[in-house]
């Protein structure tokens, strides 16, 4: 045999070794493509919104004082349900429910605002508002801590706009006394 007839079958098998580690290393990164977990997705937001029985229940109401006293009932009980729901880990039932529950909150703070009339009793339901979303903060934040991260987004948004519309129900307290 001559040099380049050996030249040439020492050139076939490395390429043919190359070509086959080639083709091992393709096969193996096809097995870890597989394996890789997809990150989980945070959970979309709630929907805020009144159901229909509630807001009937609160166009019923007489007087600025019994509609503000049957929204806090009302939310009261979405936030109790949410309690349980988070509980018994679903999760997807508590954010429906804390949803309900942030609308019944944010509707009860317009209608003041626009129903109040800047006197003592429209301060007393903006003081008993205030209050009611000071206790709540610290339940909706106890839901958040027994939240996967998934959902616990949407409930620290919560705990943020509670926080927001707690200094609105401040702010409308002091309205008359504070010079802007």
């Amino acid at each position: 045999m001559n040099r380049s007839t050996l030249y040439r079958k020492r050139l076939v098998v490395l390429l043919s070794a190359l070509l086959c580690a080639a083709s091992l290393s393709a096969s193996a990164s096809e097995a870890r493509a597989q394996e890789l977990v997809v990150p989980m997705q945070a959970a979309p937001p709630p929907m805020v919104y009144i159901p229909r029985d509630a807001r009937t229940q609160l166009s019923e109401a007489h007087d600025d004082k019994a509609r503000t006293r049957l929204s806090l009932e009302l939310a009261e009980a979405r936030l109790a349900r949410a309690e349980q729901q988070t509980e018994l880990k679903q999760f997807n039932a508590a954010t429906a429910d804390l949803g309900v529950y942030q609308a019944l909150m944010e509707d009860a703070i317009q209608y003041l605002y626009r129903a109040g009339d800047g006197g003592r009793s429209s301060r007393d339901l903006f003081k008993r508002l205030e209050q009611s979303l000071h206790r709540h903060t610290a339940r909706v934040e106890a839901v958040r801590r027994a939240t996967p991260g998934e959902f616990a987004g949407n409930v620290l948004a919560l705990v943020r706009l509670l926080r927001d519309l707690r200094t609105e129900a401040l702010e409308a307290f002091y309205s008359d006394t504070v010079i802007r």
